[in-house]
């Protein structure tokens, strides 16, 4: 059974002055569980925790908004209904996460975990297929570097065997002595 306190009783508890108490519930409001009107408004036990929370904070030099950002962390934010009765029965109002949703959160992120080990496997083939593609057009380049360079060298050659025989047979020309073409073209009858 959940035990309600009002303001002067929180005040006790946690010996914390009366005004701040007031203040703290007020500028928190959404860190606590109360039932009833305005004048007679009582809060969960649990809100002893908080507001000594916020006064550790508070000692440590923390302002409203670092205060905030501690109190998400380590308390649920409270969706205030107003409509909350005297009803022993009747939950206060519900926390944002429940049990159920905190097991859908963890399935979810198991479910991200494994969905990121498979991106990591595609990956990493991805990157071999890559590195051989690679490798691959690296030797394409140097063979096909290889054999232009081969085929220059043939043309030279090519080049200067004809280069010979003109000048062969230019020099032919001059002296009045004329050599077949089979010895113009393997160099006989020197």
């Amino acid at each position: 059974m959940k035990e309600w306190l009002t303001i002067a009783e929180l005040a006790e508890r946690t010996a914390i002055p009366e005004p701040s108490v007031r203040r703290y519930l007020k500028i928190f409001s959404d860190f606590f569980t109360y039932k009833g009107g305005s004048r007679g408004k009582r809060f969960e036990e649990t809100a002893a925790k908080v507001l000594i929370r916020i006064k550790q904070l508070y000692d440590e030099g923390y302002q409203k908004d670092g205060i905030i950002g501690f109190l998400r962390k380590e308390f649920p934010m409270i969706i205030s209904d107003d409509n909350v009765t005297d009803s022993e029965n009747k939950d206060a109002t519900p926390t944002l996460a429940t049990v159920e949703d905190m097991e859908e959160i963890k399935q979810a992120l198991a479910e991200q975990r494994e969905f990121n080990k498979q991106q990591q496997e595609f990956n990493k083939v991805l990157i071999q297929k890559l590195s051989e593609q690679e490798s691959y057009i690296k030797e394409s380049l140097q063979k096909r570097d290889q054999q232009l360079i081969e085929s220059m060298r043939q043309g030279l050659k090519e080049q200067q065997a004809v280069s010979e025989m003109i000048a062969a047979s230019v020099q032919e020309k001059k002296e009045g002595t004329k050599r077949s073409f089979w010895q113009r073209l393997f160099g006989k009858g020197d």
